[in-house]
């Protein structure tokens, strides 16, 4: 897609819940002495405009918190809204947020456009990129390409939807250029993907690549972050914690599942509704770095809105798999 680049903000910076138990996690690495007060960002995943009636809502409900919070920056994970004119005001609800705003592309981002319109459309200058906030290092990944005859193919206007074994893919120069990331800076590091960089089933295809990278550095990895799983899930491996971010609004049951949760001209502006699971509340999170080296998520249970999948027949997931509406909270200790 295009070269990596670091890119600066203004002022010469590297740019760019609610109930429920908290989960302990250890961690080896050691605390930087620039951690001098607590902060807090905002993450969203997978709120997938115009796939469900009320994603407008749903988003404008995360900024007002984010704002009332004062939170030092927004992310959403990917699986956002596409470059059409149909999500202008949803576009407009994010980028309402003073501060600054970051994005990580998403597989369905590229269902009607190319990735360089998506980026374009939303203000975002690459597609995988760095950036530092208050001591802390941040990473985005791409994962969005398809390898097919030895080449790496950008996503674009679905040309995703073919054989599972050739998407999701980062390419090596990318893999590259993480590990000369991780090997020069000096500060805690997150990695934020939208595909997993961990799962089994749903995860990057050539995952292993990445993860001997990551491995490599892992006293200076926190977590990582992923969304389009659609799961609330906590996942150690060799040292590394993979965080899955829910949702902000659905789980996805395909064909077999069907429910109709509304009503007719709704069903009919929405042709894949009825495949889905909605949750009756926005799912988000906010992450509080606090100066002795942990990191706090504080995540939003909700409820299915009837009938839940189980209603309707779903079976039970395997372990790693589970369907629910919710973002767990948890404390990494770093």
């Amino acid at each position: 897609m295009m070269d990596r680049r670091t890119f600066l903000q203004a002022g010469g910076q590297v740019l760019a819940l609610l109930a429920g138990p908290s989960t302990l996690l250890s961690f080896q690495a050691d605390a930087t002495s620039s951690l001098k007060k607590a902060w807090t960002f905002g993450i969203v995943a997978d709120v997938h405009h115009g796939m469900i009636p009320d994603t407008e809502a749903r988003l404008a409900t995360f900024m007002e918190k984010a704002i009332s919070k004062e939170v030092d920056f927004i992310i959403q994970l990917g699986d956002f809204c596409m470059a059409n004119p149909k999500s202008d005001t949803f576009l407009q609800s994010w980028n309402q947020f003073k501060g600054p705003k970051y994005h990580v592309l998403g597989n369905h981002d590229m269902d009607l456009n190319s990735k360089a319109e998506a980026m374009d459309y939303w203000g975002m200058p690459y597609n995988y990129y760095s950036f530092d906030r208050n001591g802390i290092h941040f990473i985005v990944l791409d994962a969005n390409f398809l390898y097919q005859e030895g080449k790496y193919i950008d996503y674009k206007k679905s040309n995703f939807y073919v054989d599972d074994a050739f998407r999701t893919f980062i390419t090596p120069e990318q893999i590259e250029w993480l590990d000369a990331e991780l090997a020069a800076t000096t500060s805690p590091t997150i990695v934020f993907s939208h595909q997993s960089l961990w799962h089994y089933r749903w995860g990057v295809k050539n995952r292993l690549a990445v993860q001997q990278k990551l491995e490599k550095h892992k006293e200076k990895i926190i977590c990582c972050f992923n969304g389009h799983n659609h799961i609330d899930y906590h996942h150690v491996q060799n040292g590394i914690n993979y965080l899955e971010i829910n949702s902000m609004s659905y789980q996805w049951l395909g064909e077999k599942y069907q429910a109709k949760r509304y009503d007719d001209a709704i069903h009919a502006q929405y042709k894949w509704l009825a495949h889905t699971a909605p949750y009756e509340d926005p799912l988000y999170a906010f992450a509080t770095v606090q100066p002795k080296g942990r990191l706090k998520i504080e995540g939003v249970r909700s409820q299915w809105l009837a009938p839940s999948p189980s209603e309707i027949g779903l079976p039970k997931q395997v372990m790693g798999n589970q369907y629910s509406p919710i973002i767990s909270d948890y404390e990494i200790k770093f």
